[in-house]
Order: structure tokens, then sequence, then C-alpha cells
């Protein structure tokens, strides 16, 4: 999303001015010419360094060679399978780990908004959602001796990159328990991509705040809102460690702005980094020079050009879905009644029938090479045998279908559909529909992607809505791209 719109949608700046902070909110790098973007992203927290040390960070199914970034094209970062999703320039403090605290746009950011601005510098933070919120985390381990607190929205580690601050930095961390695209409370995506449990993070981060006693019951001033529930550790001298549960999928809390932002601001307000002296040097050293922007501030015209101008962007689609002339069409509302070769499943605020996908199971799996498996498992002729040989090691099932593509209508899902003439939907397949955890269950099916042309709130707009059938509404909350929807029809 551009800046413009991910401020409209977390709601943090609407409370600077009554609770006097300053807001500042960051676009990420946008370097792939593949369509369906555009496509901002952070590198951050291993999101470009597959195969990591617990092997590939999505399954074969999930390759997708338009997420392949320019930047890391030119670096030979997009192998087989092709699990880099952002871009490879130096976007954050640093990619993984607790490198340099020096290198790279976000440190260079805070020096200058120091520079620029008259700022408490006891009082900064940082917030992040998605892919920020895997930046958001990256942040906290790396500045952890310049920021106050940090709030990761429904962001993660990737798989084998999980990494904890030297020192404490207060943090809340709260997903929807829908959120199948990253998952609080287990590792695969329904899109296919590898991810750290929030516990498994928290225990780390728990040695870091020099926390004890366990977790209890965490109280905000928006508990029990969309069912709202938290906990924390009973006692952390390096500051809280709060996680959080509501009753949503992949979207700001409460699918709305005035919620989420209140959420956010009420937990990093109350925290300071008095050893924080500025320029992210503490107490006792000398406060550097800091690298400072050379800042060019753009008109409101120029501004809403780029955001008009990445709206556009997300119609570039490849799409070629057919209205039947006759029949029932795929993708239409339960109330009506589903398909018998589809389900009635529960996405965003609502409902859709959704096609649903054959799968092999893991162990079924077979092969020709090695390359035919996943990563960390191997391709053997089992005594006897002829070809086709199978794999072994852990194996998640295969679809069939091309996971998470976002821009195509080459998923392998069904293209027809009751939509308008010049439609710009198109069909997506993910690991999603009546399971628990349906990516390792086999659970596959198809839903309605629609461009979300929206100000970044969860409904995407009239304008959006018209790209899917009669009656759907298109919304985010399903998508790793906050620039798609899904189509759903209201309970």
């Amino acid at each position: 999303m551009t800046a413009k719109s991910e401020e409209s949608g977390c709601g943090i700046t609407s409370y600077a001015d009554t609770k006097g902070y300053i807001s500042v909110t960051v676009q990420g790098d946008g370097d792939n010419t593949h369509r369906g973007g555009p496509w901002y992203s952070w590198n951050a927290a291993g999101t470009t360094l597959s195969p990591g040390p617990q092997g590939a960070t999505c399954t074969s199914s999930a390759s997708n060679t338009n997420y392949c970034y320019t930047s890391c094209s030119s670096e030979g970062k997009c192998p087989n399978p092709q699990c880099s999703w952002t871009t490879c320039h130096d976007t954050g403090p640093t990619v993984t780990g607790t490198g340099s605290v020096t290198s790279g746009f976000i440190p260079s950011l805070y020096d200058t908004l120091e520079a620029q601005l008259c700022i408490d510098v006891t009082r900064e933070y940082n917030s992040g959602e998605s892919n920020g919120g895997i930046m958001s985390y990256q942040t906290g381990v790396v500045l952890h001796a310049r920021l106050a607190a940090i709030v990761p929205q429904f962001g993660s580690f990737t798989k084998g990159f999980v990494e904890a601050p030297a020192t404490g930095v207060p943090c809340l961390s709260f997903h929807g328990s829908k959120d199948t695209t990253v998952p609080a409370n287990k590792s695969l995506s329904g899109d296919g991509y590898y991810y750290t449990t929030t516990a498994t993070i928290f225990v780390k981060w728990s040695q870091s705040n020099k926390c004890s006693g366990g977790m209890t019951v965490y109280k905000s001033a928006y508990s029990g809102t969309d069912k709202l529930w938290c906990e924390g550790y009973q006692h952390c001298d390096g500051g809280d460690l709060v996680r959080c549960s509501w009753n949503g999928g992949h979207n700001w809390f409460g699918n709305k702005a005035s919620l989420n932002g209140g959420l956010v601001t009420d937990f990093l307000l109350k925290w300071t980094k008095p050893s924080h002296i500025g320029m992210g040097a503490t107490t006792g050293q000398a406060i550097p020079e800091g690298n400072i922007f050379n800042v060019t501030i753009l008109t409101d015209e120029e501004e809403e050009a780029m955001d008009q101008a990445a709206r556009q962007a997300t119609l570039d689609v490849d799409v070629q879905m057919t209205n039947l002339s006759h029949g029932r069409h795929h993708y239409g509302n339960p109330k009506h009644g589903c398909r018998s070769d589809e389900d009635a499943v529960e996405a965003g605020t609502g409902w859709l029938c959704a096609p649903k996908v054959a799968s092999i199971a893991g162990e079924n799996r077979t092969c020709k090479a090695d390359s035919d498996c996943e990563y960390g498992s191997y391709c053997m002729n089992g005594e006897g045998k002829t070809e086709p040989y199978s794999c072994h090691g852990v194996q998640p099932p295969k679809p069939s279908c091309a996971v998470g593509a976002l821009n195509s209508w080459k998923s392998g899902c069904p293209t027809d559909a009751a939509v308008r003439w010049g439609s710009k939907a198109w069909p997506v397949c993910l690991g999603k529909g009546v399971t628990n955890e349906p990516y390792v269950h086999g659970d596959f099916h198809c839903l309605l992607t629609c461009p979300c042309l929206g100000d970044g709130t969860a409904k995407c707009g009239a304008e959006s809505d018209s790209h899917c059938p009669r009656g759907a509404t298109c919304e985010r909350g399903e998508l790793r791209h906050m620039a798609h929807g899904v189509c759903t029809y209201r309970k």
C-alpha cells in the first residue's frame, strides 16, 4: 500500500494531535515490475534469505516468480522454490539478526526526524502491519537501545530467523484469530509460507525483557471489543510483553482505523527509554552526527497523484474470467446454495461458495529428483521400485493449484463467475477452508480476488465492489497484498 492508504487504515495519525505526538507513516520499497502491484515491501527477518537455518521458507506450491523483486534477481536471491517475497534493498536497520544499527533506511529516518523536528528522544516508537509488522519486530531487535516500545501488528519472523533484543523492549503483538496469512499460532500460512509462532518469539523475548511468573490476562481499554483478549508475562523488568487475539482476519484491529490506532498508541505511549540520549546513542556515549536524509517534500497534488497511480496499477492484471450463459457460476452466495464442487467458506467478515481444490498427501508425493520435493527432504527409489520415485522427509500436501498467485487467472482455479464485463476479479488458491490448520490438512479452496481501491479501510469501496458478483463486497483481511481484497457475501 502507499503511505497515504496505510495512514488511513491503521488510524495512528488520527490520535496525534489529541495525544501530542508526531506520526510518520513510511512506505516500503517497490522495485518490482510485475503486474498486480504496487509491490511496496520491507526486507527484514529473513524474507529474502530462503533457504534459511530451518530449510525453505515456503512450500514448492507457493513458489511464485512474481514475488521476485528486481533487487533480488540481481543478487541471485530467487532460487527454486522462489520464497523471497519482498525487496532485497536495505530498507531496514538490517535484513536479519542483530547487525548494524546505523545502516539502512529506518535508522536514518529516525536520525533525520531528530535533526529536523523537536522530539523527546526518550519516546521514539515503532509499529507496522503485516510485512510492516515483520519490520517492526526487526527494529525492536536491532534498535533496542533506541526504541521505547514497539507494536507489531499481525506480523512475525520468517521461519528460522527469530531473534530477540539484547536489552528489554516493551512489545504488544496482535493477530486476528482467523488470520491464515501470517498466523499467530501456526507456522504454515494459507499461501504456503512458514513463519514463527508468537509463543516461540515470546519465549526468546521474555529473556531479553527479564520476564518471570508465567502469563496472565492483560487488560486494556479495548479488552472485549471484537473479542479482543490479551495476555502478558506477570513480571517483566524490561517492559511488558503482551500478545493479543481478536475476532478477525489479516487486518487492522476491529477492521476499523480508530480502534486499531487507539490500541496501538495506548500501549506505546506508556513507555519511555531514558537511557537513549539521541541519534541511537545511550547514556555515557557521545552523540554522533547521524545519517541525515536530504528530504524532498511532495505537494498534496503530487502525493495524490502517486496514490492514484498505485491504485491504477492494481488494475493491471491478466484476467480472463468467463460469465456463463447457463448453469450456476462458481463463487456465489452460500445463501442460495453452493455447487457440489464447492464449500461455504468464511472469508473476511463474510463468506462465499469456494471451489474445492484436490491435493496429494505429503507422504504420497512422487518425484524424479530431489528438486521435486520440499527443501530438507529427498527423492528416493524404494527397493524394487521403478519411477516414479517418492519423496522422503516432512512433506506438506501438494495442491493442484498455484497457491497465492495474486495477479493471474492461471492459478488452476475455476474462472467462471457472475461478474460484469471488464471486471478485474480473478481467482486465488489458498490453504483455507473449514479446518483449524487448512494447509497441513490439505484443505484448499479458491477465493475470488478483487482490486482493493479503497483508502485503507477494511471495506474496499463501491468501485472495488463493482468488480465482484452482484451482492458481494470486496474487503481486505485474507491476502498478504493489502491492495487486494476478496469478494464475500454477508451472512
